[in-house]
Parts: structure tokens; C-alpha cells; sequence
């Protein structure tokens, strides 16, 4: 039986200890920088029609204008649009608009959580803060910032998350300037990279911690992360999965599947979760939005108790740390992305238990991937969804709350529900604030903003299951996939002596779902055969053996 690991305490202490000079520098053994290259095929490496020179004007900085002597280009951090867009929008509060904008201009702190909990992760805390976090003001003092540039900012100790429980949770913002010429701080930034390895601790960002908390999580939960890659959130599920459990050697009942649509990411999810050696983790590789219910062998299906929705989306949340959303944010990132969002959100909803909770998230301030996909989500539940008032939890977290208001606009700019534009710049329907939503208990939702509490922007709506969910009605346009079996039914009219035969094509796993049901059972082998059985191989006596391949 698997068991959790939690990494030597030796070697952590060991790690935390080491002198600035024996840490190394970045560029040191185990920490190259990894470059971003995906090609894996032959036909990836073909010669191209491009002749292999050198050109200076590529090298570092050749981006944007760069002087080409080894200096990173700087993204212009201004765009007309966002900031027309966010203003008619009213997300952020009267007299916050220069603060909001000033913040987003500045880089993001690294942020890390110490994993695991109780003695174990108090003992890294100690360590880490008395060892390495209490000297930052001794060496600042001492001297070493004394030949630091006017505008360069204060060197600050890192600080504990303010609502993180039991200051586990902390983030510091220092310069590439200050880091090379202050060793103790590179001591501390080399000390996050690898104690991240080690799996002590987990770089993530602080606003991407908070969903988590408001699943309730208990070690007998059927957990399901929709949208799971990079893997930092599922860590943290796992470990509260196992939080609960007064005997650090007991296993849970519960699991967690961990669903991404993309296989690289996959890979990378189960790379940041082994970590934790759970043997109580599923990694799946599926559409979100039609993400399949999972039954055993013996028929019996498993709803979740939890669900956590972190969609895709536009992602201009996250401007701090990818400076290069700033020249090419439009309003149609989010516009494109708002049906699959609320796809998504409804399939988890359909795939909850009675009495489960729902957590939908983004990391983006647009109301129409973030209220307008709640809207949405709670006029087709027609009541089976209700969305809980999370304002009472978590205090010391500072957020907004959701509007009950928004505009939809498209590059054509603002569009109301009654003229909607047609051809290609068509707005979704559910895109519209209505009198309907102005009804719903929206300001219930939650939005992070940056200059509240130094970290990124983010959205959260928190959703209890009353009742089943309607069902979906079937869309016409849609088309089939998987395994395609035809249907046939006859039917016999012996008054006018006439036979009408009519053939329907149906996924394969739908139409034996169906028989099953009709059977109130399982099929038996006659019949589960014509399902299954592939009838030739698309060329005519291609078989000896078998007769013909055509049937």
C-alpha cells in the first residue's frame, strides 16, 4: 500500500543551511533554463528554406527592438482597449483605477506554499524563516543595498500570505539586479527552486491557492479536476485529501481524477503531482465539455462531491507574469472562449452529486467569461444550482465583489441584447446582461484584483447542487463522434402491407446505453456483437480467409 512521502527532513535542513557561496549560482548544476522547443518528430527537423546563419538582430533584446548585447526587450505595457474596455466594464472600485493600472505594470512576486500540514510542514516554516527570511534586513543593513540605483525597489523580507492558514503560504519580489548582487537573497531563490523538487514546497501563484479552500474537501470525496494541467491545484486537493485523516499512515476512500484535454500538459500534471505519492490520483486525458461519467465494471456510477472548473480563458489576469498579453489583448479572447466556458461549467454540473459543491474559476477580470458564464449556468439549472455567499469565509482575503451589470462588445465595439451584430462578429446570446440577471444574487461572486494584495487577478463562484440538473436539450447541428454505428427500425404496417425500414446513425456508446436501458440490463453476446463487430475494412475480398471484406 502506497503511502504519502514527505521528503527528508535532514536533507531540507541541510539545503536551508547552505551558505550563499556553496548554493551556486543560476546557471548551476541541475538549473539550466529549459527552453520551449515541442518538436519531437523527424519531419519536426527538416530543412528549411531558411540559410543557417547567425543574425545578430534575433539574439536577446532582437525582439522588440532590443540593443542586441545580451539585454531582455521590455513589452509596451499600454493598450487603448483594455483599459476603454475595463472602465465601461466597472470591475474595479471608484478611486482604485490608477492602482489597479499601476499594479499590473509591476512584476509579479514569487509566491510558493509549504506542503503537507501539522508539525511536519511547521518545521520547514521555522526553518526557513528564522534560517533564511530573518537575515534579509541584517544584510540590507549591513550595507549591501547601499550601491542599489534610485529607482531600483526596496529590498523587503519576504511576508507570509495574509489568509493562508498558519503562514504557510509566502511571497517575495526581488529584481534580477538585486538578486545578483545580494548572495542571500539568490541563496533564497535558489533554496524555492530546489526545495520545490525535493516536493517541501510548491511554487505557485497566491490568487491560484484560493479555490481549494472553498471545495470543503473530506477524505472520503470523489474529487474531479476538470481543467487539472499544470498540476498545483490538484497538489493541493490531494493534500487535503489526505488532511483529514487523523492517521498520517491511513489512505483515503476518496480520489482525485485529474482531467486535462492536452497530452503534453497531462504529462505535466503527472509530473508536479508524483510528488506527492497519492495512490489516491487519476490522471485522464478528455474533452472537459464532454467529460463522460465514470462507471465501474459492475454498472455502478460515481458523481463527485467536488468539482473544481479552472477554464480556459483569456488570461489577462495573469499580465504580471506574461507582459506579452499586453500588446495583443483583444475583446475577442474572451468572446471566443465564453461558450466553451460555460460548456464546460455545465457538464460539471451534470456530473455532481446532490448536495456537491461546484467552484467555477478564471484568471481573467472579463465579466463575459466570468458573471455572464454564472448567469448562464444558473437560468438553465433552473434551480438545481444555487450560488453560495462565500463573503464569510476567508477574511483576511481582499476581494470584490461580482457585478450584476456588464457589456458585451466585440471589435466593432459595444452591442446591446436587441441588436446583436450578425455574420462573422456574432455575439453569443447568453454574452447579455438582462433583467433576468440583474435578478440573480451575482455579488455573491468573487473577483481578486492585483493592487489589493500584490498578486494576479482572479475570479470565483461557489455552487451547491439542490436537485438534478434539466436535461441538456440535444443540439441539432451537432456532430457525432467516436465509434458510428447505424440504427435500424422497422416497422410493419399489415393493413396497407407495407414495410418501412429507417436507419439513424448513432455513436456506438449511446445507442448500446440505450438498448441496455431498454433491456434493464446488460446486452447479451448476440447483441452486444452487432455493436461491436467491424464489418469489412473498406476494400472488397481484401480477405481470403474471412470471404470477402464486404458483407
Amino acid at each position: 500500500r502506497a503511502q504519502v512521502r514527505e521528503p527528508s527532513t535532514r536533507r531540507l535542513h541541510a539545503l536551508v543551511e547552505k551558505t550563499p557561496d556553496t548554493m551556486g549560482g543560476r546557471g548551476g548544476r541541475g538549473f539550466k533554463r529549459k527552453g520551449g522547443d515541442d518538436r519531437v518528430l523527424k519531419r519536426d527537423f527538416k530543412k528549411g528554406k531558411r540559410d543557417n546563419v547567425w543574425d545578430p538582430s534575433k539574439e536577446r533584446g532582437g525582439r522588440g527592438g532590443g540593443n542586441g548585447a545580451g539585454a531582455y526587450a521590455s513589452y509596451d505595457k499600454t493598450n487603448e482597449k483594455f483599459e476603454e474596455y475595463y472602465k465601461a466594464q466597472k470591475i474595479v472600485p471608484d478611486g482604485e483605477w490608477d492602482d489597479f493600472m499601476a499594479s499590473l505594470r509591476t512584476p509579479l512576486p514569487t509566491s510558493f506554499r509549504i506542503n503537507g500540514s501539522g508539525k511536519y510542514a511547521e518545521d520547514i516554516r521555522d526553518q526557513i524563516e528564522n534560517k533564511l527570511f530573518a537575515k534579509v534586513p541584517d544584510v540590507v543593513d549591513a550595507g549591501a543595498a547601499a550601491e542599489c540605483e534610485p529607482t531600483e525597489p526596496e529590498v523587503k523580507p519576504p511576508t507570509a500570505v495574509r489568509w493562508y492558514p498558519d503562514r504557510l503560504a509566502w511571497q517575495f519580489n526581488y529584481s534580477r539586479q538585486q538578486l545578483r548582487r545580494l548572495p542571500h537573497l539568490e541563496s533564497i531563490h535558489e533554496f524555492v527552486k530546489r526545495a520545490n523538487e525535493y516536493g517541501s514546497i510548491t511554487r505557485q501563484e497566491v490568487v491560484s491557492m484560493i479555490p481549494a479552500f472553498f471545495l470543503k474537501i473530506e477524505p472520503h470525496h470523489l474529487v474531479l479536476d476538470m481543467c487539472a494541467a499544470p498540476g498545483s491545484k490538484t497538489f493541493q486537493l490531494l493534500e487535503m485529501l489526505h488532511g483529514g485523516l487523523n492517521d498520517p499512515q491511513a489512505l483515503p476512500e476518496g480520489f482525485v481524477v485529474a482531467n486535462d484535454v492536452d497530452i503534453k500538459r497531462c504529462n505535466l500534471l503527472t509530473h508536479q503531482t508524483k510528488r506527492v505519492n497519492s495512490p489516491g490520483l487519476l490522471v485522464t486525458n478528455h474533452e472537459a465539455q464532454n467529460f463522460p461519467e465514470i462507471k465501474s465494471m459492475g454498472g455502478r456510477t460515481f458523481p463527485f462531491d467536488s468539482i473544481l472548473c479552472d477554464v480556459p480563458c483569456s488570461g489577462d489576469g495573469t499580465m504580471r507574469k506574461a507582459p506579452d498579453i499586453w500588446p495583443r489583448w483583444t475583446v475577442g479572447n474572451g468572446n471566443g472562449l465564453h461558450p466553451l466556458q460555460l460548456k464546460i461549467a455545465m457538464r460539471a454540473a451534470h456530473l455532481l452529486k446532490i448536495g456537491g459543491r461546484l467552484v467555477y474559476s478564471t484568471c481573467t477580470f472579463n465579466p463575459i467569461e466570468d458573471e455572464a458564464v454564472v448567469a448562464a449556468m444558473l437560468k438553465q439549472s433552473d434551480g438545481a444550482l444555487e450560488l453560495v455567499d462565500m463573503s464569510g469565509e476567508m477574511p483576511n482575503l481582499r476581494r470584490v465583489p461580482g457585478v450584476k451589470t456588464w457589456q458585451a462588445w466585440d471589435k466593432h465595439g459595444k452591442h446591446d441584447a436587441e441588436g446583436r451584430p450578425e455574420g462573422p462578429f456574432k455575439c453569443h446570446p447568453t454574452m447579455f446582461s438582462d433583467a433576468e440577471s440583474d435578478a440573480l444574487p451575482l455579488e455573491r461572486c468573487m473577483r481578486v484584483l492585483p493592487h489589493q494584495d500584490d498578486t494576479g487577478g482572479f475570479f470565483i463562484a461557489v455552487f451547491d447542487k439542490k436537485r438534478e440538473m434539466p436535461a441538456a436539450p440535444e443540439d441539432p447541428n451537432k456532430k457525432l463522434r467516436g465509434p458510428i454505428t447505424v440504427r435500424t427500425e422497422l416497422t410493419v404496417d399489415t393493413a396497407e402491407q407495407r414495410v418501412s425500414v429507417t436507419l439513424t446513425l448513432w455513436n456506438s456508446h449511446d445507442l448500446r446505453a440505450l438498448r441496455e436501458a431498454e433491456a434493464n440490463g446488460p446486452l447479451v453476446p448476440e447483441k452486444e456483437l452487432l455493436l461491436t463487430q467491424a464489418r469489412g475494412g473498406g476494400r472488397r475480398g481484401a480477405d481470403s480467409r474471412g470471404g470477402g471484406g464486404g458483407g
